[in-house]
């Protein structure tokens, strides 16, 4: 029995699992979207097409699950807000149609680009129920982060290991093509991922839930080493990987992170403990690695028309119109793997057109009215998490919006469709900003419960250890492990 006819009967087992136990197959697939790579590229790599849809598959499975027990969940609040659920809906609703549109080469490129738009799009709904309360979402996030250490050693041994090293591989292409740093013998390293463009999106959204952690924990030091080294590993990540746009996303969306975190209790202290944390994080870089930094840094200023490539994916939708008409070319038209299933080569189908930028792509797809409904979905949910972000009653709640708010604004010019990683992480954190809405009206409901019940007493808050007074319960919430 060959490896893929094995994988195959694992993955009927899996699916199995994940239908009966569909809160751990979500958390399941969030850590295949870590390790999938490696297992592509250094475990079956004969089965690299299969092992590429093994998360879809276990989330497929999961929403099953869910559906099952949706009677049970009708009295969860948290839910998406009215105008997002039909926006998202209208925008399925086009797809659907879009399958079938004639200037598609085959049904399976449609179905292809329906998978890529909507797929991770239910974790909106499916995330808040997978948690019940703030100790284990506050665990599970811990852990999740903590990931990132043995991600982050593995891109250093990368990086300072040959372009042919073993280590050093795509998913397919073997060695022959990895990437430098121009004339430098020094790779841009890919981690856990099949290619640099996945890591890097990963490294981005690792980055800034580190970034809400540490706000909900005000900076500390301690209990938060291992989160610390988190963060430093990841942003060494970022240089190593040699992709300018995580690196200028961070900085362009840490304004808003300071703006809103200073509003908490506390900010005059937490200035300090910020300033300390970065200094260390910048001397472990410097003085561990400084041939990343110098790596980076020469790449970043060799950058041609780098100015131009930050306005392209605001204007590609502008260019694309005119090529793609009222209804475009059809969904999936323009992914990477549609010549794969039409079997040609070159995309007659989109009449040799090529556009870098998703914006750009989405409208040569599913034309001006795809286009609208699926980033004004995105758009209103920036303005959404900023929103909630300010108004939620309890620290812990407000910083986890917080990072919510900032991935989704980094993510509005990203490839949110048609990078798997950068789609997944995407819903996740709009999944991850109902949730926190969720659990604090729970807070605020026990805390008023509480109040009433013995309004001068103190109780214990809705994280294990974490106790404030009854009449003061709006305060920040510090979750302890």
């Amino acid at each position: 029995m060959n490896t893929r006819v094995l994988f195959l009967v694992a993955g009927i087992a899996a699916l199995a699992w994940s239908f009966r136990n569909w809160r751990k197959a979500i958390q399941l697939a969030l850590v295949l979207v870590v390790v999938e790579g490696a297992v592509r590229k250094w475990l079956l790599p004969s089965a690299q097409d299969l092992v590429y849809f093994a998360k879809d598959a276990v989330l497929l499975a999961a929403y099953a699950g869910y559906l099952g027990e949706s009677g049970r969940m009708g009295r969860l609040k948290g839910r998406p807000p009215q105008m997002l659920v039909a926006l998202l809906g209208m925008a399925a609703a086009l797809g659907l149609l879009q399958i079938f549109n004639p200037r598609l080469p085959s049904l399976l490129v449609g179905v292809l680009g329906f998978k890529s738009y909507f797929l991770y799009a239910p974790l909106l709904v499916v995330l808040p129920a997978v948690f019940p309360n703030d100790a284990s979402l506050f665990r599970f996030l811990r852990r999740y982060v903590l990931i990132a250490i043995p991600v982050g050693l593995l891109a250093a041994a990368q990086f300072f290991s040959p372009p042919d090293s073993s280590l050093n591989t795509y998913a397919r292409g073997g060695t022959e093509s990895t990437a430098t740093f121009g004339s430098s013998s020094f790779v841009r390293v890919t981690g856990t991922f099949s290619y640099i463009t996945g890591f890097s999106t990963y490294l981005l959204g690792i980055a800034i839930l580190i970034l809400g952690l540490l706000a909900s924990a005000g900076w500390k030091l301690r209990r938060q080493m291992l989160v610390y080294a988190a963060l430093a590993l990841t942003l060494l990540g970022m240089l190593m990987t040699g992709s300018r746009g995580p690196v200028f996303s961070l900085v362009l969306v840490f304004p808003f992170y300071w703006l809103l975190v200073m509003r908490e209790r506390g900010s005059g202290a937490m200035i300090g403990r910020i300033a300390l944390g970065v200094g260390l994080i910048a001397a472990f870089i410097t003085y561990s690695a400084p041939e990343a930094a110098e790596a980076f840094r020469g790449r970043a200023s060799s950058a041609q028309d780098f100015g131009g490539r930050v306005i392209t994916p605001f204007m590609a939708p502008l260019d694309s119109i005119q090529w793609g008409g009222l209804f475009g070319f059809g969904i999936g038209a323009t992914h990477q793997a549609a010549a794969t299933l039409a079997g040609s080569a070159i995309p007659y189908w989109t009449q040799g057109i090529t556009v870098e930028a998703e914006s750009g792509k989405v409208m040569l797809e599913l034309g001006p009215i795809g286009f609208f409904l699926i980033y004004m979905a995105r758009v209103y949910l920036i303005f959404y998490s900023f929103r909630q972000a300010r108004r939620l009653r309890t620290r812990y709640h407000r910083t986890l919006a917080t990072a919510c708010f900032l991935f989704l604004l980094a993510q509005l010019p990203g490839y949110v469709v048609f990078d798997p990683t950068a789609g997944v992480l995407y819903w996740f954190f709009a999944g991850l900003l109902m949730l926190a809405i969720r659990l604090d009206r729970q807070a605020v409901a026990a805390a008023a419960s509480a109040e009433t019940a013995s309004p001068v007493q103190t109780r214990t808050g809705p994280l294990a250890g974490a106790a404030y007074p009854q009449r003061t319960w709006t305060r920040s919430i510090s979750p302890r492990s």
